[in-house]
């Protein structure tokens, strides 16, 4: 069963950028987007296990640091190659704190 786990402080992600956590054996990228708003992708990219908490936002997309695939925030489909995708786990921030749904 889904639970919320707090995974950082807010003030820990810079605005168009990402960190990486672990929650419930799980590595997980937690971007913030302009406006404050959050968004939980699952931390590996399919393409080389690339460390997506090490990317940044472009155009609503999250780039990979490690070859630059692309990954939509909206719904975590990879806009590089077809086919390919990351969860998106739902996530908030509740006071000072980014809570994901694991």
């Amino acid at each position: 069963m889904a639970e919320w786990v707090a995974v950082c402080r807010l003030d820990e992600i810079k605005e168009g950028r990402g960190v990486s956590r672990e929650a419930a054996g799980l590595r997980l990228a937690i971007f913030r987007e302009a406006g404050g708003g959050v968004v939980a992708l699952s931390g590996r990219c399919p393409h080389a296990n690339g460390p997506l908490g090490l990317g940044w936002i472009e155009e609503g997309e999250v780039v990979c640091p490690l070859h630059r695939w692309r990954f939509r925030l909206s719904d975590g489909r990879c806009t590089t190659v077809r086919g390919n995708s990351v969860h998106r786990f739902r996530a908030e921030v509740r006071g000072e704190e980014v809570w994901v749904q694991v």
